[in-house]
């Protein structure tokens, strides 16, 4: 496939491209730090996804609806996300600051369904974390099946707690489907914990661990890809998904609201005081 170029080749927030012919690659490309804006989960993220969901389901289908093609190997298929990978220090910052604090809905409405659709995405999904993950640049890595970190200069953290942000429901479900144990989960929510990438991989928040510049870790990731590019073949792989993450499925499919620190003192003042 020719590189496509999302919204629009005059504003190019990402690239969909393909690096095998099984292997799909969405590349981030929003400025230094790959800030998850409305734009880019709206015009770009999110069709991106789409996009590339049609392509297999093409390839797929056929070999899946011929009873004498064994192999099926038109559906194998996998997709990598990074960021840019001319540059070395960020996979993602996060969302975007000002747009957090001006649209309280922005999550539900912009970020949420893109996080139901790599959770049960049809095929797997591996992010190269060639840089820093911080906040939803952290949710966005631990969305996909599989992780591959660069081993110097790469953090990832959940930072709301150092700037008094509430950390929304659907989100803390997801950490609790994707961490080994509740430890974890305190240590990355409640500590705000910088993690490097050797603390990521031994709290198997990452898979693999590489030495080298952000083509290295897609190099790592590209091979990875390839490994897993079979499971997908009979096209139960997004299904099984479904099951395994059915609730944060279903809680990102919610509307939920945030309870903010002034109105849990307000509650706190009006119905738990009072029982002095």
């Amino acid at each position: 496939m020719q590189l496509v170029q999302l919204p629009s080749r005059l504003n190019p927030l990402l690239t969909v491209s393909k690096a095998h012919e099984h292997v799909w690659v969405i590349e981030l490309h929003n400025g230094e730090d790959n800030r998850l804006t409305e734009e880019m989960c709206v015009s770009a993220l999110g069709p991106a996804l789409v996009m590339v969901e049609a392509q297999w389901r093409d390839s797929w289908r056929i070999p899946f609806n011929d009873k004498n093609d064994k192999e099926k190997t038109g559906g194998h298929g996998a997709l990598i996300i990074v960021s840019n990978r001319q540059q070395n220090k960020f996979f993602s910052n996060g969302f975007d600051i000002a747009t957090l604090m001006t649209k309280p809905q922005f999550i539900h409405n912009s970020f949420d369904p893109i996080a139901a659709h790599l959770l049960r995405f049809p095929i797997p999904v591996i992010a190269a974390i060639n840089g820093h993950a911080f906040a939803a640049g952290f949710v966005l890595a631990m969305l996909c099946d599989y992780r591959v970190m660069k081993s110097k200069k790469a953090w990832m953290s959940m930072n709301e707690l150092l700037f008094g942000a509430p950390v929304p429901h659907e989100l803390a479900v997801l950490f609790n489907a994707k961490c080994i144990d509740s430890i974890v989960v305190r240590k990355i929510l409640s500590e705000a914990h910088r993690f490097t990438s050797g603390e990521a991989l031994e709290a198997k928040l990452v898979d693999e661990v590489v030495d080298g510049d952000s083509n290295a870790v897609f190099e790592a990731s590209l091979k990875l890809a390839l490994k897993l590019s079979h499971l997908s073949k009979l096209g139960v792989y997004g299904l099984i998904k479904r099951e395994i993450y059915r609730k944060p499925i279903a809680e990102s499919e919610k509307e939920s609201r945030i309870i903010l620190p002034h109105e849990e003192d307000e509650l706190f003042q009006r119905n738990v005081k009072p029982r002095l």
